[in-house]
């Protein structure tokens, strides 16, 4: 996506509106941090005051962030600011330490975090987290049975669908051993969007993968973002974040430094600590 120009409006409740001139001629409006609730937007994630600590070591302190349905949000930052744990616990992997976390309006508690988990949200890897001992057929089948109660068949039917968008349909007899890291990731895509998540979460899904086969995985990435999925992806992939992002955040030690367009975040960087995390990705 290529953009013009950016003009920032204020509106009185302090909520800012990115709109966005795109070279076609439409116009996309982009919320900023808050917005959702203040606009009438509604908030598929919304974080209140969301501290995690593991330990005597704080790792999240204190964060508000909202995410709309169909939101793109990519999240940067350097190793350890917190970024991992953070999307851990918008799906319920994670429970936090103090604040609150609401997944479509409902509140997450220890004894919602699951139940909201398998409703809402499915999460892709680092490290692809594929059976083993199971074809990629399987691999895509069993969560849908067990967790959804589908039939075999419906399972099987479903999976098809998945693989074939993300390019696997002809490996489906294939153990996790016999492919590239790339297309084990790519089954791990096909897998999560078989649950039929209105959320899917990427936790650097490349970040495992040799760099011929980064191009590969992050071609389905762009591709989903097409098809109004709400997505969360934590990356170094500054390009993919360019490309894809209709928000984003950066972190750097348990907190939310920068939040914005990417024309914002990317582009004019306001803190000294972004621009030089920006400048050690060239």
């Amino acid at each position: 996506m290529n953009f013009n120009k950016i003009k920032l409006a204020k509106n009185e409740s302090l909520c800012y509106t990115a709109v966005t001139t795109l070279q076609d001629g439409e116009n996309k409006n982009h919320r900023a941090q808050g917005c959702a609730a203040e606009m009438g937007c509604k908030a598929m994630i919304k974080l209140r005051n969301v501290h995690k600590t593991f330990g005597h070591l704080e790792v999240l302190k204190g964060i508000d962030l909202e995410v709309a349905k169909g939101e793109k949000l990519v999240i940067i930052g350097p190793s350890g600011s917190g970024k991992s744990t953070l999307i851990r616990c918008m799906n319920g992997l994670e429970e936090v330490t103090k604040g609150e976390v609401y997944i479509d309006g409902q509140l997450m508690t220890h004894k919602t975090r699951a139940a909201l988990n398998r409703q809402y949200s499915s999460m892709v890897f680092q490290q692809f987290n594929l059976f083993g001992n199971m074809d990629v057929l399987n691999n895509c089948v069993t969560g849908q049975m067990k967790v959804l109660h589908r039939t075999r068949e419906e399972s099987v039917e479903n999976a098809m669908k998945y693989l074939q968008k993300v390019g696997m349909d002809a490996y489906i007899n294939a153990k996790p051993r016999q492919l590239s890291g790339g297309q084990k990731q790519r089954v791990a895509i096909a897998r999560a969007l078989a649950m039929d998540p209105e959320v899917i979460l990427f936790d650097e899904p490349t970040s495992a993968l040799d760099p011929e086969m980064v191009g590969e995985v992050l071609s389905v990435m762009q591709n989903l973002a097409q098809e109004g999925l709400t997505m969360l992806v934590v990356t170094h992939e500054m390009g993919f974040a360019r490309a894809v992002a209709s928000e984003v955040v950066f972190m750097d030690q348990g907190v939310i430094c920068e939040h914005g367009n990417p024309e914002e975040v990317l582009g004019a960087p306001k803190t000294e600590r972004l621009k030089a995390f920006l400048a050690s990705m060239l």
